[in-house]
């Protein structure tokens, strides 16, 4: 595997199930607008950065002032977060799920939830946001039907950065599924974010409002703008001729 570090602060003593939320640009910006969105409103900490220079392009996220890995990682009691602040090349897409496991278990985590879109036609004009999940084990799948949140997504194929970490999560023996909003493909798309996190938060069991998230649709599209183009230029390689998620 590439070689990369992570810089920890200090190791966060975490609660018991833990649960590992990934936000990787793509679809829609859905995951990566959910997960800034919990790490805002939970007002979770961060106590890692993750270098990957082998795999990763050259690229610095400033926040006031301060030069960091454009990958972090953030917690409270019970959440884990693995948050992207770029866009990701698909060649760094098999060694960053490797990366994402590794995190898992460094932490004691067996639960990892991954946030994608699900672009559609007309989505403008879309009045419903349908969504659907995708496990990586039975017990898993049998768990979420049962708890009736999403639809089973059926048959299809999903690409690009979450594909290969439903794979690589079950050859570790870690339970991972994917929360699927139907979105945008190459437009920001915080009303599937909102979506995604009210499913979550009835998951794993804590209380967050999404109406702002939802008044600042605009302000969240104009300030992600640069990453939505960072994003658009990396779509096409994840899956040559078909929507990242396709049922």
């Amino acid at each position: 595997m590439s070689q990369y570090e992570i810089i920890e602060k200090y190791v966060p003593t975490l609660g018991k199930p833990t649960y590992l939320i990934v936000g990787l640009p793509d679809a829609g910006l859905v995951g990566v607008i959910a997960t800034e969105y919990l790490i805002d409103k939970l007002k979770l900490k961060e106590f890692a950065e993750i270098y990957a220079p082998d795999i990763l392009p050259p690229i610095s996220h400033v926040q006031d002032g301060v030069a960091k890995s454009p990958i972090r990682l953030y917690h409270n009691h019970n959440i884990v977060v693995f948050h992207s602040w770029i866009a990701i090349p698909s060649s760094a897409i098999i060694p960053l799920t490797k990366i994402i496991v590794d995190v898992a278990r460094r932490y004691g985590i067996s639960n990892i939830i991954s946030i994608t879109g699900l672009p559609i036609q007309d989505r403008l004009n879309a009045e419903k946001l349908n969504a659907y999940w995708i496990a990586n084990n039975d017990e898993t799948a049998q768990d979420l039907q049962k708890l009736g949140l999403m639809e089973k997504f059926g048959d299809g194929y999903i690409a690009g950065p979450y594909a290969p970490l439903l794979i690589e999560s079950h050859k570790n023996n870690l339970a991972n599924f994917v929360i699927v909003v139907e979105s945008f493909l190459d437009l920001p798309d915080p009303e599937a974010s909102a979506i995604a996190i009210n499913i979550l938060s009835k998951y794993i069991g804590f209380n967050i409002n999404v109406d702002e998230l939802l008044k600042e649709a605009e302000d969240i599209r104009d300030k992600i703008k640069g990453l939505m183009e960072q994003t658009k230029q990396e779509l096409p390689t994840y899956a040559s001729s078909r929507p990242m998620t396709y049922a």
